[in-house]
This record gives C-alpha cells, sequence and structure tokens, in this order.
C-alpha cells in the first residue's frame, strides 16, 4: 500500500512537471507595464527559466518541498536522456517527442581557412514539438499581438 501510495504522488508530481513545463515562461514573464495610459499585457522581453526556476514552480504547483521536486524533474530527464541514447523515441502526448537521428558523413569547410573536410556521420537528438505545445505558444501569441496594439498604435 505505502509503495503504491508513493508511486501515485510520484505520478501526479510528474503529470504536474509536464504541465509545469508547458507553462513556466508565462508564470515568470515580467509584470505588466504601463504605456501611453495603458497597460501592456506583456513586455516583449523573453526571458530564460532556470531549472531552479522551474524547481519552485513545480514545487509550488504540486504542493511539495523543492528537495521532492527537483528529484523527480531530473530523475524525469534522466530517463528521457537515457531512452533516447539507447536509440528509443520518448513521446509525451501535448508536450513533444524526443528522439535521435543518425546524421550522414558529409564535406564541409573549414570557416577559418575555406578548406574541405570530411565531416564524420554522427547521431544527434531531435525534439518535435506536440499540438498542445504548439497550441498554447500560438494562443499566448495571439494574446500578446492583441494587447500589444492599443488603440491601432504599436506598443513599443
Amino acid at each position: 500500500p505505502r509503495a503504491a501510495v508513493r508511486e501515485s504522488k510520484m505520478v501526479r508530481l510528474l503529470a504536474t512537471v509536464l504541465c509545469a513545463l508547458l507553462s513556466c515562461a508565462e508564470a515568470f514573464r515580467p509584470a505588466p507595464r504601463a504605456w501611453g495610459g495603458h497597460v501592456a499585457a506583456r513586455s516583449s522581453v523573453r526571458m530564460a527559466v532556470s531549472k531552479g526556476d522551474l524547481v519552485d514552480a513545480i514545487a509550488a504547483r504540486a504542493g511539495v518541498s523543492k528537495k521532492m521536486a527537483g528529484a523527480v524533474l531530473s530523475s524525469a530527464l534522466d530517463v528521457i536522456v537515457e531512452s533516447v541514447a539507447d536509440g528509443n523515441k520518448v513521446s509525451l502526448v501535448g508536450f513533444g517527442t524526443f528522439d535521435s537521428k543518425e546524421r550522414a558523413a558529409r564535406e564541409g569547410r573549414n570557416p577559418q581557412t575555406g578548406e574541405k573536410m570530411q565531416i564524420a556521420a554522427t547521431v544527434a537528438p531531435t525534439f518535435s514539438f506536440g499540438k498542445g505545445f504548439k497550441d498554447a505558444c500560438k494562443r499566448s501569441y495571439s494574446a500578446s499581438v492583441a494587447t500589444r496594439t492599443l488603440n491601432g498604435h504599436e506598443a513599443p
């Protein structure tokens, strides 16, 4: 019974991690700023969200300690990396798909000398955004454009 309860908590926490990943950037946007007597809903400033910021957001949403949120996030990322490195595809419905792609050997040029050189074949990780992720970005962008255009004027 205890293991089932703990596993259930971990599954809920992982679901919260994925939700936080989808909306984390929105949570860390700067406060609205005044513009020409109006308040613009979003700033044109783009922000980077660190792993620590993400752990804080997950802990707050899931109602768990930062230590547990950090452990779950790290574990989830480790499993994804290991799976893709082993040649498996990791698909998170609505979020995206992690995969790897083989790149064939090819000829390139040294940018400093212009000399031809052989580039070895390699395997590179790839990510394809899911429909839910794309839709969230489109909604966010549409709201941003709508609030930047006030009374026919583009916000600075």
